[in-house]
């Protein structure tokens, strides 16, 4: 994905480094679109999918056998940083994410981060510990992941689930549906001291900056966090704006 505001050096994109992004499902345009004018010039981003519709035990094995081969691919097209997203090292259970990274970084011999690796980050850096968690996703889903992070050593007080199993009709899902939502959640937990939106489908940055200025929290989201991972990865130093203050402590 080439940036329409971002110069490219040389005729080449990604001259400060090139996200390789593992996603579960096929993402829709716009989900490009609204990363453009948030990310730093001279990175770019290139994609492999793993084909996933709808979200049962089945499919998550399925499309974990196929993540080594698309870690391979995107290394072999110039990827610096790998990262594996979705809910599905949070649905293997706490220390899962680890077992990825290892057997990534030694097929594709890159660096690698997962969802739940660079959340647990993001949380640690901005000293969170009581988190409301929002998600369009199944109600076992996100069970699942709200144990992965208890068992990070976080306390997810409040959890506002939109119960949804395709993942097509999260793609549908409205843009300021996010944005609703959250707000809603933490209205009925305001003692949080941060809000977690699990899910990268359905969450563009300005709902994230939006968030921030309106409730006075830390918003994190998966997007959100594995990008940071990776600009510390690459040590990327620019100030990302208008996608929260996670990207101020790089």
């Amino acid at each position: 994905m080439e940036n329409s505001q971002t110069p490219i050096v040389d005729g080449v994109p990604g001259w400060r480094g090139v996200f390789g992004w593992i996603c579960p499902s096929i993402p829709s345009s716009s989900w490009f679109l609204e990363l453009q004018p948030v990310l730093p010039e001279g990175i770019d981003i290139k994609i492999s999918t793993l084909d996933i519709t709808v979200l049962t035990d089945e499919e998550v094995e399925r499309a974990l056998a196929r993540v080594d081969s698309a870690a391979v691919r995107l290394a072999a097209i110039g990827a610096t940083f790998i990262s594996v997203l979705g809910i599905m090292p949070f649905m293997k259970g706490f220390g899962f994410d680890k077992e990825i990274i290892r057997r990534v970084e030694e097929v594709a011999r890159v660096r690698v981060t997962t969802d739940p690796t660079a959340s647990v980050a993001a949380l640690q850096a901005l000293d969170l510990k009581k988190v409301v968690m929002v998600s369009p996703m199944a109600h076992e889903v996100d069970r699942r992941t709200k144990v992965f992070f208890e068992d990070s050593g976080f306390e997810i007080i409040h959890v506002k689930s939109l119960n949804l199993i395709n993942n097509k009709d999260i793609h549908l899902l409205p843009r300021s549906t996010a944005y609703t939502v959250a707000r809603q959640a933490f209205k009925e937990a305001p003692q949080a001291q941060g809000i977690y939106m699990a899910c990268g489908a359905w969450c563009p940055p300005w709902v994230i900056d939006r968030l921030e200025r309106d409730l006075g929290v830390p918003v994190l989201h998966s997007r959100q966090v594995v990008t940071w991972a990776g600009l510390k990865s690459l040590h990327v130093k620019e100030r990302v704006k208008g996608w929260g203050r996670l990207f101020e402590t790089l």
